[in-house]
């Protein structure tokens, strides 16, 4: 043997040792992924409902083409988290359907409301008319023609 190499057989086995040990440690770290995983779905599951608005907003997709563009109101503060949460998982569920945030300009507005209310008077300022309402607080308005 001359200087530090290595016998032919040395090489190999320390190269599958190698492979072994990180094999063993990539699958150790996929199961304690997995138990973090599950404890913090377990924890913190879906804390919007995004998933409950499929069945919320199923009459309202019936009932509204997938070419609309439609305008939003809600009773939520603007720009809060919840009122944020609701206008982008309604935009999710009712896509390709465009939901724009303002209700002015529009022939359809969807009304997404947190809490029950007196929904025919919470359009009229608005020049809106109260079409269907689909329970839940999913409401479809449509503009009062002149």
């Amino acid at each position: 043997m001359i200087g530090n190499e290595a016998t032919p057989l040395s090489r190999p086995l320390a190269v599958k040792a190698a492979v072994v040990l990180a094999a063993l440690t990539s699958l150790w770290g996929a199961f304690e992924y997995l138990g973090f995983e599950s404890s913090y779905q377990r924890q913190y599951a879906d804390p919007y409902q995004v998933g409950a608005q499929f069945s919320r907003f199923e009459a309202f997709q019936a009932r509204v083409p997938e070419n609309a563009v439609m305008g939003y109101l809600t009773d939520l503060a603007p720009g809060s988290v919840a009122a944020e949460a609701m206008f982008g998982s309604a935009q999710y569920v009712l896509a390709p359907r465009l939901l724009e945030k303002t209700p002015a300009g529009h022939d359809l507005v969807l009304g997404n409301f947190a809490k029950p209310g007196d929904f025919l008077t919470l359009g009229l300022p608005y020049g809106l008319r109260l079409e269907q309402d689909f329970g839940n607080g999913v409401v479809l308005f449509r503009k009062e023609s002149r």
